[in-house]
């Protein structure tokens, strides 16, 4: 299942590549060396990098990697297999539905129906049988 509260984790770690990478990009641009010989905070900073990838990789497949190589492998939809609801705590069927009470009072903010009559009037019994010659 994913977590909303661990996606705050997954940027953190996102952040912290980024900073990580800009550190490392500033170190090799900025290193004093000659051609051909790796600076050791250039190094360090390819090890940091290389595990900051790791731990966004390994929140990515916490919060919901592992849902999506799962509905892929199987051909599912995560909908159905994971947030599906039980059979024992079923949505109740339109027909169990209670029907508006016929007295109940009329909302002064409903919005008005525009098949309604002009003036409020009754408009002519839908159900009454047509008039005759």
């Amino acid at each position: 299942m994913i977590n909303p509260a661990g996606d705050v984790w997954v940027w953190l770690a996102a952040l912290l590549l980024l900073v990580v990478l800009g550190a490392r990009a500033w170190a090799v641009e900025t290193s004093r060396g000659r051609l051909g010989r790796t600076p050791t905070n250039v190094r360090v900073l390819n090890l940091a990098s290389v595990g900051a990838f790791g731990l966004l990789m390994w929140f990515v497949a916490m919060q919901g990697g592992k849902l999506f190589v799962d509905s892929v492998i199987s051909g599912t939809d995560p909908s159905d297999t994971y947030y599906a609801v039980p059979p024992d705590q079923s949505v109740p069927a339109p027909d169990a539905i209670v029907p508006a009470q016929p007295n109940a009072p009329v909302d002064p903010n409903a919005p008005v129906d525009p098949n309604a009559p002009a003036g409020g009037a009754p408009g002519p019994d839908p159900n009454a049988p047509p008039a005759g010659p």
